[in-house]
């Protein structure tokens, strides 16, 4: 059930959502009570609820207005009180109370309670839910109306930054009767505890109204309500500049200036979804020392210059890039183009060359197989002319994803280009190292770097869990399952209205967006959550 807002049922906000950019003055028109509107160029995302929303990373942001979860994330990206105002670990790790808000309100009125913690925790291991999983979690026992345990299987060292972060809590009163959350659709399935509350859907024009919850347990939100609409960067900027929207959620770097010059603002950081070149460990780059001196043949600052225009910057070796808390700065190989030392540490595998300086091993031509997405077709194009200028026939196919996919699981292929998150906990980095996916780095069992990243899974104590990571970044570096080219650069605008920032680890489980849901309210205290001593 929603409630009608007098002030958004004016004719100023019906005319903006027939087509902002046919509304001149709106800005004018309604005054400070106008959306804070935001011109995204990706489109629609599907209706904002878990299982209903597109399985991608904005879609998963914008749902986070209208959805809360248990921990929340600050300005910095720091874990802050969200429908839990505590979380306590018992000694062992195994287990953790849950204390929720007792203020905390579904849009329709009805209390958040401990029950419905519980339900979501089975509902989504009955129905896998994209972006949170409740697989490890043991049992859920409820102590009170606002108060619950959480039994795990094992120790989780990412629990709280991992699931209570990124696990949206459903009301058990609106899914308990749905047997399919993939195709419920209807406008129920949007009900939340967050702080916007879905009002419109244009699905077709890709265009969202949310209005403010009054009524939000953590304090009235900034903007009486905020318009989500489909705009490409130069309509966008051209309104902008018209006061008609206040965000451009991702601006090209190359617009920046034409940004910057009209008064405006832009935040921007490394996005840490580098783009990497993964290799088929069942084929000539099973040995390190060839993984190695690719390294040094590719200049990979010639590929943030041609192939990104400068909108990137070299990625570092060791997976976590520049400005993630788990990265350590110092002692991690960097890889200088070096073609002497990538001569020698192939010649040390028994390949040669040829009098036209072509390479072969064991009296074979080398053709290195690389596949890639069309997307990825300047940087795949740009790698492909520098490993032939050092002799290396290299056969480039660009194929739709599902091709990729089944080419990688047949072996048909010797490198492959993959753009891939380094963002968020850290606790799953076995699963994208060793895993069996297609984009993992699917690298042979590896004992010293495994025995690191399981053993950080469930470190009970911080700093040693930073001195494994640290240990698994340096071998990582050496050993190379994967190797990271350059980190592409993006880009928020926007005006004085509102103030995006980019996280360090990103949002929840790493989405490198500047519009997460604390931008959008007042600030709030420092987490309460602590371990048992």
């Amino acid at each position: 059930m929603f409630r009608p807002n007098l002030h958004l049922a004016t004719a100023a906000i019906f005319l903006f959502l027939s087509g902002i950019s046919t509304t001149p003055g709106i800005a004018q028109a309604t005054g400070e009570k106008r959306p804070l509107v935001i011109a995204d160029s990706r489109g629609d995302y599907g209706l904002l609820a878990p299982f209903a929303h597109m399985k991608n990373g904005p879609a998963y942001l914008y749902t986070s207005y209208i959805f809360d979860t248990l921990v929340a994330q600050d300005k910095q990206g720091n874990p802050v009180p969200g429908l839990a105002t505590a979380w306590t670990r018992s000694t062992d790790g195994l287990s953790w109370e849950i204390e929720l808000d007792d203020r905390a309100r579904w849009h329709d009125g009805k209390p958040v309670t401990a029950e419905d913690v519980a339900f979501t925790v089975t509902y989504m291991a009955e129905h896998p839910y994209a972006f949170a999983s409740t697989s490890g979690i043991a049992s859920v026992e409820i102590l009170t109306s606002t108060r619950l345990k959480l039994q795990l299987k094992q120790s989780d060292a990412g629990f709280v930054s991992g699931l209570l972060t990124s696990l949206p809590i459903l009301p058990q009163h609106i899914y308990s009767s749905i047997s399919n959350p993939e195709v419920f659709a209807e406008r129920a399935a949007a009900t939340g505890s967050g702080p916007y509350i879905l009002e419109t859907q244009d699905k077709a024009q890709g265009r969202y109204l949310l209005r403010r919850n009054e009524d939000y347990y953590r304090g009235t939100p900034l903007y009486p309500a905020v318009a989500i609409v489909k705009m490409s960067t130069d309509a966008a900027i051209v309104a902008l500049k018209r006061g008609e929207i206040d965000v451009i959620t991702d601006v090209p770097l190359d617009r920046a200036e034409a940004i910057r010059s009209s008064g405006f603002k832009l935040v921007e950081a490394p996005s840490n979804h580098p783009m990497r070149l993964t290799f088929n460990h069942a084929g000539p780059f099973s040995a390190k020392a060839a993984r190695q001196a690719l390294a040094h043949v590719i200049d990979r600052q010639a590929l943030v210059d041609i192939a990104y225009r400068g909108a990137a910057v070299v990625a570092d070796p060791g997976f976590f890039q520049k400005g993630s808390p788990w990265r350590d700065p110092q002692g991690q190989l960097s890889y200088p183009v070096d073609i002497s030392k990538a001569n020698a540490l192939l010649t040390s595998l028994g390949w040669s060359r040829d009098e036209a300086g072509r390479w072969s091993s064991n009296n074979q031509p080398i053709t290195l197989r690389l596949v890639a997405q069309p997307q990825a077709k300047a940087v795949a194009t740009a790698v492909t002319d520098q490993l032939e200028a050092f002799g290396l026939a290299v056969d480039l196919r660009l194929l739709e994803l599902a091709q990729v996919q089944q080419q990688i699981e047949t072996g048909h292929y010797e490198l492959a280009l993959f753009s891939s998150s380094t963002l968020g906990d850290p606790v799953s980095l076995i699963r994208k190292v060793f895993g069996p996916a297609f984009n993992s780095d699917r690298f042979p069992d590896h004992p010293e770097l495994r025995n690191l990243l399981q053993e950080q899974a469930i470190s009970a104590n911080a700093a040693d869990r930073l001195s494994l990571l640290h240990k698994a970044q340096a071998l990582y570096a050496e050993e190379l399952p994967s190797l990271f080219l350059v980190n592409p650069i993006w880009a928020t605008a926007h005006n004085d209205r509102v103030s995006p920032t980019f996280l360090p680890d990103g949002v929840a489980i790493g989405i490198p967006m500047a519009m997460h849901q604390a931008v959008l309210l007042p600030p709030v205290s420092q987490a309460t959550g602590k371990a048992a001593r």
